[in-house]
């Protein structure tokens, strides 16, 4: 029987064990996955359909996400406050602040403007100057017409037959009117005929309507003019006289409805006629008279509505807490609409219609960030399903904190209004939690870049109805600040520190708007004057939020954030305690370890905090079976000299899965674990491979190399590929009989050319310069280690000890290190 056949036995069948009990594990996603299986939706034509969708654009994420966007729109248009109704002529029972800031169109102080407006618009009147020129020509070739018809007839000597003749010649005035362009009364046409019109009497009439015509004649609007000193407008008419506009008093002029002001005392030639003719001449000429200012109403109507247009509405500015009824006052119109609007506006913000269209704003903006991303990264973007989850409950988280915030300074300050300007105590919201918290969480700088965006501009929909412009800008640049801050903090300070930075960026930017917003009712050195201080009690806020949720968010999301990383550094945990104990050796390596890939990681930009807490654990495995690893044991004593190589193997294989399985245990976290399942990668064990080789017996069995490798997988990040270099140097430097300056260094120089030739670095973003830098920060710590001391001769009873041996840096040859 094998020697040691007992302690094989036992050990296989812990391993049958172990594998039994695994085989009982389901994933619950799994099981979720054949209960829907179950109900044959898949096989139904709308269950085929969708299946088609889900594979070609991922039709399941976006409804998902789409519900989450949904969720998030609900709550930020979410409103806790009471509803007022008011009647007209009622007495208010309370005072009734507005809870938002808004503006309403005065609609009568905006129709008295708009009337007044119009009112100032005078009657507009054209002026045609060439009116009575045309007036004379046709009063000239009438006459002259009439004479010639006149002189046609012999009149009779006798009265009797002479007048019966000139009522005969009345056929003929219609040819006279026609002439004139006017009708004329028999009266006057049989006086004309008596006279025979004469050249006398046509001429009187010509030279009192060349009197009469620079004369302003209107006809008979004396309606438009609201008062005596009302002005009018005139504009000319004709080729000479278009586009020429002003304005005229009613004294200027005349109304042909007053034929009293036109007279004809002075026209030459009437103080020759007779009494009883000068009177008729006068009715003549009078009955002539035509207004060339003539109103336009078209024109005046048109210009009256531009002015009306003109008019901009009168807007009636209601800020944030400001009191629009006075408790016992009597409710009057303009408060009756104040009130009213003020309702329509809250149930319109909380109505569903405008809940989903935010929904599907949000929904759009988060997949052209992604899509973004996705073209625009040349690096693999690392964010998972878990990533996602954990920002969309900071994104809820925030707004849910920013609503209680804003509940709770309206009702404490409402009573400030007037001292405190609009949106002052919105800056002093711990906004920048969000960036912080996510910032934490996540690595990658691009998601957090665009998280801070999304949150900034979701916070400024909350805020304001109209979209606070000011509130996204102060929000966007104070969450990108908040998130630089608490990249690779290093102690819990660091997060209180990162507070006090972003609350100053945010008095600075506040500082910067506020000067270039127009004033309000506020000056200028109040907005400044509350607006930068709460600004950047607003960043301290945020740190003192990040400091309280952080644990929680760590908790459910299982994420090693610095903050929890800082927590595992420290050595009084369990398993660096339990591993002093039972692995002393692995404990020591361990704390090398993590000096070499802490300042390795820092000298390329990694993250030094989490390469050093990763070597912390990488080897916590080895616990289970310490006595098989060679910094483990005794001088003498190899645990692997009574078992064969291919136990050997499965023993320190071992140690990655023991690892992992101890840091699921006590949550050290996806990183953690990472590092400890990556830190080997699919390294060969070169030494059992070879023994297996020597002893292997070609007819029955045959080595395969793949058997002696590690699992794997190879590092897929920085900080794991700097922890496999640092581990395999280590262990072998401390190896060495004589660690020379000379054999160390090239011993890192291997040990690194070695990994990468073997491919164990390809599935990292390591460059060729991060390994020259890894290099020589690796020479600078293992060589302050594992420098050569000097030996001490043996002190001899009652002699003096002998000078060392060392001399000047020299050593002399055969000492053994220390």
């Amino acid at each position: 029987m094998p020697k040691n056949y007992d302690r094989r036995k036992s050990l296989f069948k812990k391993n049958l064990d172990e594998i039994h009990l695994r085989s009982k594990y389901m994933d619950p996603s799994r099981r979720f996955l054949d209960w829907v299986g179950d109900l044959g939706f898949h096989q139904t034509k709308a269950g085929y359909i969708l299946s088609v969708l889900n594979e070609r654009y991922n039709f399941k994420n976006f409804v998902l996400l789409f519900i989450f966007c949904l969720g998030l729109s609900f709550l930020i248009f979410w409103d806790v406050d009471v509803y007022h109704q008011v009647s007209l002529g009622g007495v208010a029972p309370a005072d009734i602040k507005s809870p938002m800031s808004f503006q309403l169109v005065d609609e009568i102080a905006t129709e008295e403007k708009r009337r007044i407006a119009e009112d100032d618009i005078p009657p507009v009147f054209d002026y045609d100057p060439s009116t009575y020129e045309q007036l004379i020509n046709r009063v000239y070739r009438s006459f002259r017409k009439m004479r010639r018809e006149v002189r046609g007839v012999r009149w009779a000597t006798s009265a009797a037959q002479r007048e019966q003749e000139i009522k005969d010649f009345n056929s003929l005035k219609p040819l006279f009117e026609k002439e004139l362009g006017m009708e004329v009364s028999d009266r006057f046409f049989e006086w004309l005929t008596e006279n025979k019109f004469a050249a006398p009497v046509e001429n009187i009439l010509i030279r009192a309507l060349v009197k009469w015509s620079s004369r302003k004649i209107m006809d008979g609007q004396v309606a438009l003019f609201k008062t005596g000193d009302s002005p009018l407008l005139v504009r000319g008419v004709g080729e000479d006289h278009a586009g020429q506009e002003y304005t005229l008093r009613r004294d200027e002029i005349y109304d042909i409805k007053r034929m009293s002001e036109f007279d004809i005392d002075d026209v030459l030639g009437v103080e020759r006629m007779p009494g009883r003719d000068k009177k008729v001449a006068l009715e003549i000429a009078r009955s002539l008279v035509v207004p060339n200012l003539l109103f336009n109403r078209q024109e005046t109507q048109e210009r009256r509505r531009r002015a009306r247009e003109s008019v901009l509405p009168v807007q009636i500015s209601i800020k944030k807490g400001q009191t629009i009824v006075t408790e016992g006052s009597v409710i009057q119109p303009l408060q009756v609409r104040l009130v009213g609007e003020l309702n329509s506006l809250r149930t319109a913000r909380r109505s569903e219609f405008v809940s989903i269209v935010s929904a599907f704003l949000f929904l759009i903006l988060v997949t052209v960030f992604f899509s973004y991303l996705r073209r625009t990264l040349t690096h693999r973007l690392n964010v998972g399903l878990k990533d996602i989850y954990a920002m969309g409950s900071v994104i809820l988280l925030i707004v849910l904190l920013s609503k209680v915030y804003v509940f709770i300074t309206d009702a404490v300050f409402a009573t400030k209004a007037d001292t405190i300007p609009s949106n002052a105590l919105l800056y002093a919201a711990p906004v920048a939690a969000g960036p912080m918290l996510v910032g934490l969480m996540i690595m990658s700088g691009e998601i957090v870049w665009l998280f801070t965006i999304f949150l900034a501009i979701a916070l400024a929909c909350m805020v304001d109805i109209n979209f606070n412009f000011t509130y996204l800008l102060v929000t966007a640049i104070g969450g990108i600040a908040a998130a630089r801050g608490v990249h690779s903090c290093t102690k819990r300070n660091d997060i209180y520190r990162a507070g006090v930075q972003t609350g100053a960026i945010n008095a600075s930017v506040i500082a910067a708007v506020t000067f270039l917003q127009p004033l309000g009712e506020h000056s200028l050195g109040t907005m400044l004057l509350w607006n930068v201080p709460l600004g950047f009690l607003g960043g301290v806020f945020s740190a003192m939020v990040t400091m309280a949720f952080i644990p929680l968010f760590e908790s459910v999301f299982n994420y090693s954030t610095d903050v929890k990383l800082l927590e595992l550094s420290s050595l009084n945990h369990p398993l660096m305690k339990d591993m002093i104990v039972k692995a002393p050796g692995t404990y020591h390596h361990s704390l090398v370890v993590g000096s070499m890939c802490e300042a390795a990681a820092e000298a390329i930009g990694a993250n030094p905090l989490l390469a050093k807490v990763m070597a912390y654990y990488h080897d916590i495995g080895k616990m289970e079976h310490a006595q098989y690893f060679i910094e483990n044991q005794r001088p003498g004593v190899n645990a692997h000299d009574h078992i064969s190589p291919h136990m050997s193997k499965t023993i320190l294989v071992a140690h990655v899965k023991d690892g992992a399985e101890m840091g699921y245990k006590h949550k050290l976290g996806p990183p953690i674990i990472d590092g400890i399942l990556q830190h080997h990668g699919t390294t060969l064990i070169h030494y059992f491979y070879n023994r297996a080789i020597e002893e292997q017996n070609a007819d029955i069995d045959t080595v395969v190399e793949g058997d002696f490798r590690y699992p794997g997988p190879k590092p897929q990040f920085k900080e794991a590929a700097i922890l496999m270099l640092a581990d395999s140097i280590e262990a072998a430097a401390r190896s060495l009989d004589e660690p020379t300056s000379g054999r160390l260094t090239g011993l890192v120089k291997t040990l690194i050319q070695n990994k990468f030739i073997d491919g164990q670095l390809e599935e990292c973003d390591l460059t060729l310069r991060d390994l020259t830098v890894i290099e020589e920060s690796f020479n600078r710590v293992i060589l302050g280690i594992y420098h050569q001391r000097i030996d001490y001769p043996s002190v001899s009873a009652g002699r003096p000890p002998a000078a060392p041996t060392q001399l000047h840096g020299r050593k002399k040859k055969g000492v053994q290190a220390t």
